[in-house]
């Protein structure tokens, strides 16, 4: 674990294509994540210590928490640098009710815990961003939790935790928003919606924040503030890529 794609038989249709892909229903973490990451962006440039995003010349990192001395989480681990086939993914998921592609994406996700064991297996928990799903939600349904359910079929040995946060109401979308509109909706009605319901769940604990796509860093931010706030030692997040306007 992982295995080369290359070595298949049917060959999978790649990464980008795995809606029509026929390890869609058939696959495992030792498929689907090699299939994911092959093929990534290679660059020489500066890599930002807080996200890892490489940037040319050495500019400083575009996404605007990681410059904050106050972001509240440790560190972001994004499961593959081909954002934009993630990004894909996600959306046909998310807004296009794709919903069997949590099945792939838990795959995804659970071949990337696996790669970095080592690494990741020092955290305690692992839950989901808060989604409001409630009778005035744009999204009547909660996909990162879709998601943590199959990977934990997949990965039934790492601790996933999903729902530690909960937020009490629709908030402001961030899709398409300036950097400026997305903090001033995280540290506003972001903030105020969100709380900790169990914190004796968290207290003392190091926790994976799941999402989807990390952007600039605000929704992390209010999640790791409000983990760290009920007792938490350490957040860090988990994300399946970095994308600029996600």
């Amino acid at each position: 674990m992982p295995i080369s794609p290359r070595a298949l038989e049917p060959a999978p249709a790649g990464f980008d294509d795995c809606s029509s892909c026929a390890y869609r229903t058939t696959g495992t973490p030792a498929i689907c994540f090699p299939c994911t990451v092959t093929g990534g962006p290679v660059s020489d440039g500066t890599t930002c210590d807080v996200c890892g995003h490489v940037s040319e010349d050495r500019d400083p990192c575009p996404n605007t928490v990681c410059g904050l001395d106050d972001r509240y989480f440790s560190r972001l681990y994004a499961v593959t640098g081909r954002a934009e086939e993630m990004w894909s993914a996600v959306y046909r998921f998310k807004y296009g009710e794709e919903r069997d592609l949590a099945e792939v994406l838990g795959r995804v996700l659970v071949g990337y815990l696996e790669h970095n064991r080592e690494e990741l297996a020092g955290y305690d928990l692992i839950t989901t961003g808060a989604s409001y799903v409630g009778p005035l939600a744009h999204r009547p349904w909660d996909h990162l939790h879709l998601i943590v359910e199959a990977a934990r079929r997949e990965g039934p040995g790492w601790p996933f935790a999903p729902g530690l946060i909960a937020k009490s109401g629709p908030t402001g979308r961030f899709l398409g928003l300036a950097a400026a509109e997305r903090r001033t909706i995280a540290e506003g009605e972001l903030r105020s919606a969100l709380s900790v319901p169990e914190p004796e769940r968290v207290a003392g604990r190091r926790i994976l924040v799941l999402d989807d796509v990390y952007s600039e860093g605000f929704s992390l931010r209010e999640m790791a503030r409000v983990l760290l706030g009920a007792g938490a030692a350490e957040v860090a997040g988990l994300v399946l890529a970095r994308r600029k306007g996600g």
